[in-house]
């Protein structure tokens, strides 16, 4: 993807946007939106990765909550430390969003700027859903907008106020792109095409009002029937995919090209090794996405006859639980490239990270019709192949391996999993200490809803936030704890000094910096989260209570 009229690496629009700002105040009226556009884009990825804290968060999302790689370095604490999470609150809102509000502010009442600032309020929507969505209450209607009555103190709004106005804000800028006027430029996901702008905006809408169902029921089948009635206004393909193409210099490429393939030798130890927990809901079915994401393991490594030969995933941690003995365990002393791999198109330097994907808009859509939240023009289940069918596409994967896999029981609409297809029954579906499991069963309240989550979960790889806040708002799918958890920095241990160990988090805790910046409001936040605890076991509005697991609860 060109990086279209912005020609200039983001790196240098930056400095010119900061050059600008502190030498002559008179000069931000000619600031050119687009380029704060381009720097808010390349920002959301890139210059978060100039230090150890962004790996660290990255790593967080992507191993200690999601599952989907691991390394030996970091362990999985299943936590950052308050100075990383002070970065994340800084990095999003002193440059991401002061750089959107301010475009957005300067193209207001401009009627040759109204493409730039739909566009602008739509990206500036999706990074606020990351910042509501990792805390809770944030500063939303105020943020980036400086001194406030001579103060910055940013006054923090509620959840439902800013998912009430997320859906609304979206819904305005659609209406706002006018083809007869400015065209965007310098636009590094859409090369500047306000149609494709419009669906993304719209997808957006549906994911973020399905998100809010439990907590506001009303709300989200109000939107939901809105955007149903024509689904045409919704990605329509993968065409419509929203991705964020790195560059392809030193100034713009993929961060982990120059730490994972230049300098891979001084960085073993942090590896991208495949995941256990998403290896657990693909190797069982023989998911063909598998050799698109991971390579083979090391077969010296793995253990003699392992049942999902030849990939190999790394636990969180190789200790055990209470009660639970394995010998050998066959994660001791193992590192990082003993098991099998992260692709390498993943570090390549001008990897497009993906933002929303056609896939999951089918697979929202499937659920929605199926829990009663609305109607479209198709059922359920044609819903939910569609989407399988798209997340493979999007990866390349032949057609007839799609087709078997859509047979597959379990993984066939309204099927449960077949335990007799290996003599360890439903051994073969869970981790290697036998607690978790990605068997469909008669168990589940409602397997058809666990099918189409773990399908979004699947088609998520890789947006790692965004796939958190599904586990999160869906509770269907099972996680291994961690079983040496750090109890410091808003961290929980969920079970006892001599048995430790730790849920995926529900949110993370405020940083520290608020304490003194801007103390009343975090006040008011802490007061309207859950019982009023900011912990990192305190759960969101949108979200549901944390499922536990069975074996740890009895023993």
């Amino acid at each position: 993807m060109a990086l279209a009229a912005c020609t200039l690496s983001f790196a240098s629009c930056s400095d010119e946007y900061m050059e600008n700002m502190n030498t002559d105040p008179s000069k931000a009226a000619t600031i050119d939106p687009n380029a704060q556009l381009t720097t808010a884009q390349l920002h959301t990825y890139g210059d978060l990765e100039v230090s150890e804290t962004y790996r660290s968060y990255i790593y967080a999302f992507n191993q200690q909550l999601m599952g989907c790689w691991n390394t030996t370095n970091y362990g999985g604490r299943h936590t950052l430390d308050l100075n990383e999470m002070g970065h994340i609150w800084q990095n999003y809102y002193l440059k991401n969003i002061k750089d959107l509000t301010d475009a957005q502010a300067r193209t207001t009442d401009d009627d040759e700027k109204v493409n730039i600032n739909a566009a602008v309020r739509i990206y500036r929507v999706y990074l606020m859903s990351h910042l509501t969505d990792i805390y809770g209450d944030v500063p939303y209607f105020e943020a980036g907008k400086g001194f406030i009555d001579g103060k910055f103190t940013p006054r923090y709004d509620t959840q439902e106020e800013i998912y009430n106005d997320f859906v609304a804000e979206l819904d305005a800028a659609v209406t706002a792109f006018d083809g007869t006027k400015d065209r965007i430029t310098g636009d590094v996901i859409y090369n500047g095409d306000i149609n494709k702008w419009k669906k993304f905006a719209n997808s957006l809408r549906l994911r973020l009002a399905v998100r809010i169902c439990n907590a506001d029921r009303s709300k989200a089948t109000e939107v939901i029937d809105e955007l149903m009635e024509d689904e045409q206004n919704l990605m329509t393909s993968n065409e419509d995919n929203c991705l964020l193409q790195w560059g392809d210099n030193a100034d713009t490429r993929n961060y982990f090209y120059d730490y994972l393939v230049i300098n891979r030798e001084s960085n073993l130890d942090k590896l991208h090794s495949a995941g256990e927990s998403i290896l657990m809901y693909m190797a069982p079915y023989a998911d063909p996405r598998l050799e698109k994401f991971f390579t083979p393991a090391n077969a010296a490594s793995m253990p003699d006859n392992f049942h999902w030969a030849p990939y190999w995933g790394q636990p969180k941690v190789s200790n055990l639980p209470s009660g639970v003995s394995l010998s050998p365990n066959p994660h001791s002393g193992k590192t990082a490239d003993d098991y099998s791999q992260l692709q390498d198109k993943f570090t390549e330097q001008s990897y497009a990270e993906v933002i929303m994907n056609y896939a999951e808009v089918c697979l929202l859509k499937s659920e929605l019709v199926h829990k009663g939240l609305g109607s479209g023009s198709q059922t359920a289940e044609a819903y939910y192949n569609a989407g399988v069918n798209a997340s493979m596409a999007q990866y390349g994967v032949d057609g007839g391996k799609v087709n078997n896999y859509l047979q597959t029981p379990g993984i066939k609409w309204n099927t449960l999993t077949d335990l007799t297809v290996t003599e360890e029954g439903e051994d073969y579906y869970k981790d290697f200490i036998g607690i978790v499991s990605s068997a469909i069963t008669s168990d589940e309240p409602d397997p058809i809803y666990r099918q189409i989550i773990m399908q979004q979960y699947i088609a998520m790889f890789y947006q790692s936030l965004d796939a958190w806040t599904l586990i999160r708002r869906s509770q269907v799918l099972e996680f291994p704890p961690h079983f040496s958890p750090e109890t410091g920095y808003g961290a929980v241990n969920a079970g006892t000094k001599d048995n430790p160990y730790a849920y995926i988090p529900q949110r993370l805790v405020y940083p520290d910096s608020e304490k003194t910046n801007n103390e009343y409001e975090l006040t008011k936040g802490i007061t309207n989260l859950d019982g009023g605890q900011d912990a990192m076991s305190t759960k969101l509005w949108f979200a549901l209570p944390t499922k536990t697991n069975p074996y740890l609860t009895n023993n």
